[in-house]
Order: structure tokens, then sequence, then C-alpha cells
């Protein structure tokens, strides 16, 4: 029999902050990324995966810092995975001081756009529950392309406002994520 379905090519945007923050309180675990694309895309041919982070500053969290450099170096053993940094501005509120993450958001939509415009994809799929992605997925379907929304966790959680702008959206199960768990 013959088989007239083409390969996709695939790119997968990760929001990795929301990514994590998502998986460990839907899930209490920490996933193996490479494992979960792979998953996601099938037998569609993989073009490349950009993982969005903002490194820890060393002096200011010395073990959050090692922590997130050895899963950096994890990253980087992964075909195919670009880590794309943000970065974090230190922020003062009522005598606290905290942190806050800057230009991961815009990165993923541009790229999420600008891909789409150069045709590196047929369909994108973007893992994050943020909102503000939706004008960037508007804009890349607009292109011609589809953008699957990856949902993680629950209606409170995932994102309405993606939800409707989507070609469609996959919701991750405690199944789903079964054998991609560390």
């Amino acid at each position: 029999m013959k088989s007239n379905s083409k390969k996709l090519k695939i790119v997968v945007y990760i929001d990795g902050s929301n990514l994590y923050f998502s998986i460990k309180k839907t899930f209490n675990c920490k996933i193996d990324i490479e494992r979960l694309c792979k998953k996601l895309i099938g037998n569609n041919e993989l073009i490349k995966v950009n993982y969005y982070i903002a490194p820890v500053e060393q002096f200011s969290n010395p073990v959050m810092y090692a922590e997130q450099q050895s899963f950096f170096e994890k990253l980087k053993k992964i075909e195919k995975l670009n880590i794309i940094f943000g970065r974090l501005e230190k922020r003062r509120k009522g005598g606290e001081i905290y942190y806050v993450e800057k230009a991961s958001d815009v990165n993923l939509a541009l790229d999420l756009v600008l891909d789409a415009q150069k045709e590196a994809y047929d369909e994108a799929y973007l893992i994050s529950n943020d909102g503000d992605f939706s004008g960037a997925v508007n804009s890349a379907i607009n292109f011609g392309k589809k953008v699957i929304y990856v949902a993680i966790g629950n209606r409170k959680s995932i994102s309405h406002h993606l939800k409707k702008v989507a070609s469609r959206t996959f919701y991750i199960s405690k199944d789903f994520i079964s054998n991609c768990e560390l």
C-alpha cells in the first residue's frame, strides 16, 4: 500500500520557566525535554527545538546557578536544541528583592513569527501557558502555518487566549508524560 502522508517539518518553541513551573505544579516531577519533544512530534521531521530561559546570576543564588548550569549542559547535548537566553532583572518592593525574567517571551514570539515567514516549519508546537503569545500565534497562522498550543495544567492554569487562536490544543496528561519523567 502506497502512503501519501508527507512528514511535516516541526519546530518546538519552549517557554522554559513556564514549562518547568507548569510541570512541577501539575505533576510534581521533572521531565526529559528530548523525550517530550520526540513524543509530541511523532514521526514528523524535527527541524529544531528552541528553549527560552533567563540564566540565574551566580552571585545572587549560587546553588540555583549550579543546578541551572548542570541543566543547561544536559540541554546542550540534545540534537537540534538551541538555548535562547533572556535576562533576569532585579527589582525591589517593600524591602524585598525579586527577579523578573525579561526578553525571553519577546524572543520566542519573534522567532515563532519570523520562522513562519521564512517557511522554517509546517507546524509549530508552543509549550507555554502564557496568553501573551496569542498575537504571535495568530501572526504565524496568518503565514499559513499551524501552531499547536501544548497546554499543561488545569482549566485555571491553561490559557484561554491561546486555546482560542491556536490551530489546535494538545493537553499534556499524566499518562502522556509518564515515560518522559526524570
